[in-house]
């Protein structure tokens, strides 16, 4: 199978999920009110929900490319229709769909009973690809900045709140790929990493890889009392107030 076959089967499954969210009412009330997504935030980041019937998606997307990816199994069964089944799809920066993600939306209680992860990727090279690029690379040219992210939702909050030049890291670490895919587009990152010690271990780690690769580096901490930029959203913060409240950071190249 041609990386352009499994462009076009992925796209195929993207659009499947998407047009499927409506059959979900807990995926649905999740987006719009637990998270305050508007139907066009929804809609172009095109989230959806993973079919239940796979006898039926075989019918509809390639079986052996549902298999490759490890989004189903051989015995056609799929932990994300089980589990992982608010869909997040991935693209490269010039829109072409190169995987999905999936989140489970298991309370923390439920998840470690099970021994659950929050969420879940088909195969893909995390390391080549930055969520969201694809809708802000125009930006960061524009602004000469790019602000890095955790998460889905993070990116999305910030774009929702007219931050349009962020990316997410899609749950991996900063890769020499995702500096040179940023370094296209721009001289400057700005990292704005979970406010915890996982996150400012991840920004020392930045720091003392990346560092005088000529590109400028920033590194930055939400408020106390916030985890991450959706959250900091979430509880009211807008645009202006989210930019004020950033706190610089200076990580610890011994630490």
């Amino acid at each position: 199978m041609s990386q352009e076959d499994v462009t076009v089967e992925l796209g195929k499954l993207i659009n499947i999920c998407h047009t499927n969210l409506k059959n979900s009412e807990e995926c649905d009330k999740y987006l719009r009110n637990t998270r305050g997504l508007h139907q066009d935030v929804i809609s172009k980041y095109k989230i959806g929900y993973f079919p239940q019937n796979i006898s039926k998606l075989n019918k509809f997307v390639s079986p052996t490319l549902l298999q490759k990816l490890n989004i189903t199994d051989y015995s056609d069964s799929s932990r994300f229709s089980e589990f992982f089944y608010l869909i997040f799809p991935i693209f490269s920066e010039y829109g072409e769909a190169v995987g999905i993600g999936g989140r489970t939306l298991l309370n923390q209680d439920e998840r470690a009973a099970l021994d659950l992860p929050k969420y879940k990727n088909s195969s893909f090279k995390k390391a080549n690809y930055l969520y969201g690029l694809n809708n802000s690379r125009s930006s960061i040219l524009k602004e000469q900045n790019v602000y890095v992210v955790e998460g889905y939702f993070d990116h999305i909050a910030l774009d929702a709140h007219g931050i349009k030049n962020s990316v997410a890291i899609c749950g991996t670490a900063f890769s020499k790929n995702h500096m040179l895919k940023l370094a296209r587009y721009t001289s400057k990152i700005t990292f704005i990493l979970d406010r915890d010690a996982g996150g400012e271990n991840s920004m020392k780690r930045i720091c003392s890889k990346f560092s005088n690769q000529g590109i400028k580096l920033r590194f930055m901490l939400l408020p106390d009392g916030f985890k991450d930029a959706d959250e900091y959203f979430a509880k009211g913060g807008n645009k202006e107030s989210f930019l004020d409240s950033l706190e610089v950071y200076i990580p610890n190249w011994e630490g």
